[in-house]
C-alpha cells in the first residue's frame, strides 16, 4: 500500500510538473510573439511596431509597446510622432481546462496629437479588452470603447458607448463592432447616424478573402435622410482568381424633397489573376504603397499588371434599381479587359482590349415630360412602352449608343499611351 502511495505521489508530481512546466513555456511564447510582430513590421511598412517592452514572470506578464504611422509628421524638436498607439497587456499563462492565455489589453492615443485628442474631449480615450487563448491557437477578445464626447464652440460631437468582439486563427479573423448613435453638429453641417454596426468574417488575412458588412439603421443630415443602409463586401478565390463583390444597398433615402426606396447597386469584378495580385500587395507593403519602388520592384509590379491584362478580367454593375413614387429605374454595366491572341507585343490597345456594354430603363413616372422631350431630342435615351431606355456597346473602337454608332480609336490613343507606359515602363 505504501508502495502505491509513493507511486501515485510521484506520479502527481510529474503532472503538476510538467503542468507548471508546460505553463512557463507558454508564457514564453508571448514574448516571442511580441518580437516577431516588431519584426515583421519594419522601417518600410506603413504601420510599425516600436518601443517594445516585455516583462515575463513565471505565470503572467505585463508590457507595452507602440504602434506608429510612418505617414505621421515626426515633431522637429523631441525627433517624436505626433500621433501613435500605445498598447498596454498583462497575460497570464497559466494553463488551465479552457484556455492556454488570459490576456487583458488597453489601447490609447499617444503623442502631441494624442495629449490634444484627450484634451478636447476632457478624458482619456482608451479601447480596452479581455480575452484567451484557446489549445487550437485560436484567439478570442471582447472589445470596447467608452462614450466620447466634444464640445468646442459650436462644434459638437458625440459617440455613444461601442462594444465588440474579435476572434483571430493562423489565418482567420472574425469581428463584430456596433454603437447606438454618433451625432456631429457645427454651423454649417449636422450629421446623426444611428445603429451603426461592422462585421466581417475574414478566412484568409494575407488575401483579404472573405465577408464584411457595414450597416447603418439611419442616416441624417441637412440635406437627406435615408433609413437601413448596408454594404456587404464579399471577397473569394476560385481556379487562381479572385472576385470582389460589393453590394450597397438603401430601404429609403429623401434628398431635396425626392423620395428614393429600395436602391441597390451591384460592383463586381471577376477573373483577377491571384498570384499577380499576391505580388501587388506584397509590392505595395515593402514600398510604402508603391511610393518609393526599387527597379527591381517596378519590373515585378509591371510584370504583374501585364499579366492581369493577359489573362483577363472584367468588371461591372450586374445590378442598378431604385423606386420612386410609382416609377423606377433599372440597368447593368459590363467592361471586359483582356489581350487578344496575336496582338502586338509589348502593347496595350484599348480599342482591341477592352468591350463594354451597359444600359438603363426608366419605368413609369421617373422624370417630366420636358425632360422626357430633351432627353430624347438630344439622342440620350429611345421611347418603350413602359418609358425610356439608354444603352450602349462599345467594341473595336465603335461606339454603338441609342441606335447610332460612332467611331472614337483616335480619341482612345491618350489612354492607350498613358496605360502602356504603367504595362512596359521603359
Amino acid at each position: 500500500m505504501k508502495k502505491v502511495l509513493i507511486t501515485v505521489g510521484v506520479i502527481v508530481v510529474i503532472a503538476v510538473s510538467g503542468w507548471l512546466g508546460a505553463s512557463i513555456y507558454v508564457g514564453r511564447t508571448a514574448a516571442t510573439i511580441i518580437t516577431n510582430l516588431s519584426a515583421k513590421a519594419g522601417q518600410n511598412a506603413a504601420i510599425r511596431v516600436a518601443e517594445v517592452n516585455h516583462m515575463q514572470g513565471l505565470f503572467s506578464s505585463v508590457g507595452q509597446f507602440e504602434i506608429r504611422f510612418n505617414d505621421v509628421a515626426v515633431d522637429a524638436k523631441s525627433g517624436v510622432q505626433m500621433f501613435a498607439l500605445q498598447v498596454n497587456y498583462n497575460v497570464e499563462n497559466l494553463l488551465l481546462p479552457a484556455s492556454s492565455m488570459r490576456f487583458q489589453w488597453a489601447v490609447k492615443p499617444v503623442g502631441q496629437t494624442g495629449t490634444e485628442f484627450n484634451r478636447l474631449f476632457g478624458s482619456e480615450i482608451k479601447l480596452t479588452g479581455q480575452g484567451k487563448l484557446a489549445y487550437g491557437g485560436k484567439a478570442l477578445s471582447t472589445l470596447k470603447l467608452p462614450e466620447l464626447a466634444m464640445k468646442q464652440g459650436k462644434e459638437l460631437f458625440h459617440l455613444s458607448p461601442s462594444s465588440g468582439n474579435i476572434a483571430w486563427g493562423e489565418k482567420t479573423v472574425a469581428l463584430q463592432w456596433k454603437t447606438d448613435r454618433l451625432s456631429s453638429r457645427g454651423d454649417d453641417h449636422a450629421l446623426d447616424i444611428n445603429g451603426l454596426s461592422f462585421t466581417s468574417d475574414i478566412q484568409n488575412r494575407a488575401r483579404g478573402l472573405g465577408t464584411m458588412q457595414f450597416a447603418i439603421d439611419k442616416f441624417s443630415t441637412k440635406q437627406a435622410t435615408a433609413e437601413s443602409i448596408a454594404v456587404n463586401v464579399a471577397i473569394n478565390e476560385s481556379n487562381a482568381k479572385l472576385e470582389l463583390n460589393v453590394t450597397p444597398t438603401i430601404t429609403s433615402l429623401t434628398v431635396a424633397g425626392q423620395k428614393l426606396s429600395d436602391l441597390a447597386l451591384e460592383f463586381v469584378v471577376k477573373g483577377l489573376d491571384i498570384a499577380s495580385v499576391d505580388t501587388l500587395s506584397a509590392i505595395s507593403t515593402d514600398s510604402n504603397d508603391f511610393r518609393n519602388l526599387t527597379a527591381d520592384e517596378q519590373t515585378r509590379a509591371s510584370g504583374a499588371l501585364q499579366n492581369l491584362v493577359t489573362k483577363g478580367f472584367s468588371l461591372g454593375l450586374p445590378k442598378i434599381s431604385a423606386k420612386m413614387g410609382t416609377g423606377s429605374v433599372k440597368g447593368d454595366l459590363l467592361i471586359e479587359v483582356s489581350k487578344p491572341a496575336g496582338s502586338v507585343a509589348d502593347k496595350f490597345s484599348f480599342a482591341q482590349s477592352v468591350k463594354a456594354s451597359g444600359k438603363l430603363e426608366a419605368q413609369g413616372r421617373i422624370i417630366d415630360n420636358t425632360q422626357k422631350r430633351l432627353a430624347l431630342l438630344l439622342g440620350l435615351a429611345t421611347e418603350t412602352r413602359e418609358g425610356l431606355r439608354a444603352s450602349f456597346q462599345f467594341a473595336n473602337g465603335t461606339v454603338r449608343a441609342n441606335g447610332k454608332s460612332y467611331d472614337v480609336r483616335d480619341n482612345l490613343a491618350y489612354f492607350d499611351e498613358l496605360i502602356n507606359a504603367k504595362l512596359y515602363p521603359k
